[in-house]
């Protein structure tokens, strides 16, 4: 199982804003808040490539892939049944196979979500631990 929370996100140049899953993934490392978007998910928010430029990664099997990376595109906020968290601006990484939205450590700790139990899907916000544990 995966932690995967729902997030609006509202891109900053076009207005535009979704509602998508979004996988927490601490194997995701940035320096800056990032979330990587499958190509439907940035065509739906009108992102534009052309803002951005190609930079390489490495990912969590130690391979190298290059990604087109927008800085500052996005509004990212967590939506659950009770609250709402963020925004946060966030670079966007723009994956051209990808189909799932994932979100970089960087970006979960911005947002606060601690991950409990990955095997059972359980998370928190930071200022819920002890008190609530979410799935």
């Amino acid at each position: 199982m995966v932690v995967a929370i729902c997030v609006r996100l509202r891109c900053r140049g076009s207005g535009r804003e979704v509602v998508v899953r979004a996988v927490v993934n601490s194997a995701y490392e940035s320096s800056r808040p990032e979330i990587l978007l499958p190509l439907s998910v940035v065509e739906e928010l009108g992102l534009s490539r052309d803002e951005g430029v190609v930079v390489e990664k490495v990912l969590a099997d130690g391979s190298r892939r290059r990604f087109v990376k927008v800085c500052d595109a996005v509004e990212v906020s967590v939506v659950t049944g009770d609250r709402v968290v963020g925004p946060v601006v966030a670079d966007v990484l723009i994956s051209e196979r990808g189909r799932r939205v994932l979100i970089s450590d960087s970006l979960a700790s911005m947002l606060g979500i601690v991950l409990l139990d990955l095997r059972e899907g359980l998370w928190c916000f930071r200022d819920e631990l002890g008190v609530k544990v979410r799935r």
